[in-house]
């Protein structure tokens, strides 16, 4: 039985793709979605080409959460276990929050975000679309 992902994929261009993966692998360049418009397209996707992955819980999302300055969401991140990381991507957007595995040398990590309401379960951050990663105390 294979694993499917629910994945938004945004590329560096602004474009997002909605669907499902079953082979993504940080250790690979590309992976295959299977979108959700249209005629459920199988459709290569190469990292190089992304800001960043999100696996999320559904696909409507939600533009209505708060900000990583409202004090709940930045005593949570306190209180999470793993690297914690402010993520500043080349277009400005700004994510915080733990990596078990945050490695400079390597393509990409995952992100868990401090702020649990989002819809994202968790972000694969591609290395190339950040201009900085900061290790936080």
């Amino acid at each position: 039985m294979k694993i499917e992902n629910k994945i938004v994929v945004r590329y560096r261009d602004g474009k997002i793709k909605k669907g499902h993966t079953h082979d993504f692998s940080p250790n690979r360049l590309v992976f295959h979605l299977t979108a959700m418009e249209g005629e459920q397209e199988i459709i290569e996707i190469n990292l190089s080409e992304l800001k960043a992955l999100f696996f999320v819980k559904s696909f409507e999302g939600s533009k209505d959460h708060p900000r990583f300055d409202d004090q709940a969401i930045s005593e949570r991140l306190k209180t999470m276990p793993g690297l914690k990381l402010e993520v500043t991507f080349f277009d400005g957007e700004k994510m915080y929050g733990t990596s078990q595995g945050y490695d400079p040398t390597r393509r990409g990590f995952f992100l868990f975000l401090a702020d649990q309401d989002v819809n994202n379960e968790r972000v694969f951050v591609i290395k190339e679309s950040t201009i900085s990663v900061k290790v936080l105390q």
